[in-house]
């Protein structure tokens, strides 16, 4: 007895073909899908750099409003920045806020208060304290901040009334 042997025609070559259709589809895909996750990686970056920017932005400006409404009077201080809330004993200015190289500090230089996170790259640009034109005792207090990520800036003011000078607390 002979072992009986099926002969396949015509389908010789059939892997090649298939390999010749389904290998540019496959790279394709590939390149998409690269593609897809090298975009969803510098939004994702760009998305935390603006909120921490927005984060470190409002933190910061909360902190100086808050100084200046404990605060009697607000004057120059020698390093072109200001010098707010007072010891009522010795005269001498608790609070003193500068801009150093792009950061704001607050009273020494070791300790800036922005750009903790180098994700965000907070740049301050402007930090100004100005006395209303009219109105005695009215500052208007307005930061700005940009983050070196993104380009992207936040800028944030308000005016705050500074209270009576002899009642004053620390």
């Amino acid at each position: 007895m002979r072992p009986e042997t099926s002969v396949r025609r015509g389908e010789s070559g059939i892997i090649l073909t298939e390999l010749a259709v389904s290998l540019p589809i496959f790279v394709l895909l590939l390149t998409f899908l690269a593609f897809a996750s090298a975009w969803g990686w510098r939004t994702y970056r760009q998305q935390a750099a603006d909120a921490e920017l927005h984060q470190e932005m409002q933190i910061v400006f909360a902190r100086v409003v808050e100084s200046a409404l404990l605060s009697d009077r607000i004057g120059k201080s020698w390093q072109s920045g200001y010098e707010m809330r007072r010891n009522l004993l010795t005269g001498r200015p608790l609070d003193r806020y500068w801009v150093d190289e792009g950061q704001l500090v607050l009273n020494h230089g070791s300790f800036p208060l922005t750009g903790a996170f180098a994700g965000a790259g907070v740049h301050i640009s402007e930090f100004v304290v100005e006395e209303d034109a009219v109105l005695p005792r009215l500052y208007h207090i307005r930061m700005t901040g940009e983050s070196t990520v993104t380009g992207h800036t936040c800028t944030l003011a308000t005016a705050v009334y500074l209270r009576e000078g002899k009642d004053a607390r620390p």
